[in-house]
Order: structure tokens, then sequence, then C-alpha cells
């Protein structure tokens, strides 16, 4: 039964563009080809995708929440949080996956499970096509086979791992194959990955406090850098790329950043052709969770508007420790910024940028 506290929310369609499901080995695995599924199951690979070792639960003190199958996420997420259209995006830490043909079989493996047992029973559910980076090729024939199921709408990279740099011309092959299905590319970052594109940091870090703080900014400044660096927007001036999980706080950041070295290194980035603030303001996305915590709220409203509230998307994350409560950013929503802003930044942007 749906908590009295959350009846606000009913008013309003709300999109979740960050949800995550728990996929173990040994159910991924009944969803992988030979040899790969052998390797799984019978050898001693263990985990292909291993964790960081990192303490999430502060010693059992937070509670770990599960979604085994689809009737949690309706239950927990539509029942409970009045969330409308929940999309599930990703298969988490496969840019760790040092052996390519391994990281393909679990992509295809994957998308089948997620279409199959997620989608095809509850209409109101939706997905990205998860893509392996490690062979941009198989990544780019897996959206064309997976683009014309009408609940995939959107293309999902794990972009803590790949190497090089997401921005290189190898991958333009599945820039390529997004853009001309029509589909979205998300970036998400992940703790675990932190080990493989920073080890120096990680080495040097003490507890997961900084390891959680530092992974998902440093990410998407690689990321979106590296865009920038090879011209991936100009490229692709059809594409939209939506960043998940970074919050919001740290895109001005990066585009006034971004605009002041591309003003004096343009030679650097030679087929740019705008600043990159215009390109963030006619091609990029950011989701909101985790929504930052500024001890005057009324700086976090002036940050979404120097950002602009077409460029928000409603994530809430879960069911991960640190989700966000669509209550919060309602309320905080509904008493800072106008309804019609409001509105874009809990499903309208969503709409119109997946094609909802």
């Amino acid at each position: 039964m749906a908590n009295e506290r959350n009846l606000s929310l009913k008013k309003e369609t709300i999109i979740d563009t960050d949800v995550h499901l728990q996929v173990k080995p040994d159910e991924i695995a009944k969803w992988v080809d030979e040899p790969f599924k052998s390797i799984m199951t019978k050898g001693h690979i263990g985990n292909p995708l291993p964790d960081s070792g990192w303490d999430r639960s502060m010693a059992g003190k937070i509670e770990k929440r599960q979604i085994t199958g689809p009737e949690d996420i309706h239950e927990k997420l539509c029942e409970e949080f009045h969330i409308d259209h929940p999309i599930i995006n990703s298969f988490g830490k496969l840019g760790k996956a040092s052996m390519s043909r391994l990281a393909v079989a679990l992509m295809k493996g994957y998308n089948d499970l997620v279409l199959q047992k997620y989608l095809d029973d509850y209409p109101h559910f939706y997905g990205l096509i998860t893509v392996a980076m490690q062979d941009p090729e198989a990544a780019a024939e897996e959206i064309y086979r997976m683009a014309d199921e009408k609940q995939y709408i959107g293309v999902f990279i794990d972009n803590t791992g790949p190497n090089p740099p997401l921005g290189d011309p190898r991958y333009d092959v599945v820039y390529r194959a997004a853009e001309d299905k029509g589909l979205p590319v998300s970036y998400h970052a992940y703790d675990s990955g932190f080990i493989v594109d920073f080890p120096r940091q990680n080495a040097g870090v003490e507890s997961f406090f900084a390891v959680h703080v530092l992974t998902h900014p440093y990410a998407h400044f690689l990321t979106m850098t590296s865009l920038f660096e090879h011209g991936v927007p100009e490229k692709f001036p059809d594409l939209k790329f939506i960043f998940l999980e970074g919050g919001v706080t740290w895109l001005p950041y990066m585009m006034y950043r971004l605009n002041k070295v591309h003003s004096i290194r343009r030679f650097d980035a030679p087929m740019l052709t705008k600043t990159p603030e215009e390109y963030i303001k006619d091609q990029f996305y950011i989701s909101t969770q985790p929504v930052g915590e500024p001890n005057n709220q009324e700086d976090m409203r002036k940050i979404m508007e120097v950002i602009g509230f077409d460029r928000m998307m409603f994530s809430s994350d879960y069911p991960h420790f640190d989700f966000d409560h669509p209550e919060g950013l309602e309320k905080f929503l509904r008493v800072n910024i106008p309804a019609k802003d409001r509105k874009k930044v809990l499903s309208g942007n969503a709409k119109e940028v997946y094609g909802i």
C-alpha cells in the first residue's frame, strides 16, 4: 500500500531515469552462450566483474535493498513511490571486464534478460541497451539488434573502465549506430571502477567516503572532456548525451572550464565549431541524483537555473543505499521553482529525449 506521505507524488507524472538491477553471475550465465556459460558456472572465474572491496554498509548499519525481479520494481517504485515509468539502465561494471569476448557475451545476455524478464510483461517499464565498449563493432551491432524493441529507448555505457576514454574515434561506430536509430547515449560511473580508472588515487584514499565522493565526477570529467577533445557532439549533431548519477553541481564547473580552455586551445579540439557550453545547452543532459545538499537551499536553485531546467531529469538510483526519494526532490522543486520547470525535471525532459 502506498505510504500516505507520498500521496503528493500522485499528482505528478514521474519518470525515473536511473533504476538498477542486481544480476548475479549464476543468473546472467543462463543467458550467455558457450563457452562463457560453462566458464561462469563450471570454471573458477568467479564473478567476472569483481567489486572494489570497499565497505558500503558501514559495518551493516546501512540497509541493503534488493531488486530480484520486476515485481520488486513495480511494488517498491511504481506503487510506493508513484514512479510512472522506471528506466532500467545498467549492467554495472561491464566496463571492467578484461576479456572483450566475455564482455560481448555478457552484453548480449544481459539485454536479452532485461527484455524478456523485465520489459515484456510490464509495458510501463523501459530499458537502455547495454553495450560493451571493449568491442565497438560488436557494441554497434548490438544497438542495431535491439533498437527495434520499443521498450529499449536508449544506449547505456559504463564509463568507468574504457581505455581509451570514450571520445576516441574508435567508438564513433557506436555513436553512429545510436544516432542512426535515434537513441540517446547515457553514461554511468561506478565506485567499483575507481580502482581501474584512477588506481593511484584509489591506493591513496583510506575510506569509501573518499571513493564515493570522487568516482562519479572523476569519470564524468574524463568522459565529457574526451567527447569535446575529439569533437563527438559536432560529428553527431543529432545525438543526445546523458550523464547519470553524478548529481547536477559538477556541470557548471565543467561547462565553464571547457569554455575557458577551448577559448585558448582551439587547436587541440579542432572539430568544434561552437563553445562547449553551446553544445551542452543543445545536446547534453544530466540526472538529478545525488542531489547536492548545500546549507542554503537557495544555492541549489541558482545552480539549477545556471544549468537550465530543460537539461535535467529526475533519477532515484534505487535501490542503492544513497538513493534519492522522489518525494524529497519533488518537494524541493515544488517550493523553489515554477510548476512548468518542475514538470520538465520530473518527466517532461525524459519524455522528449527518450521518446516516451
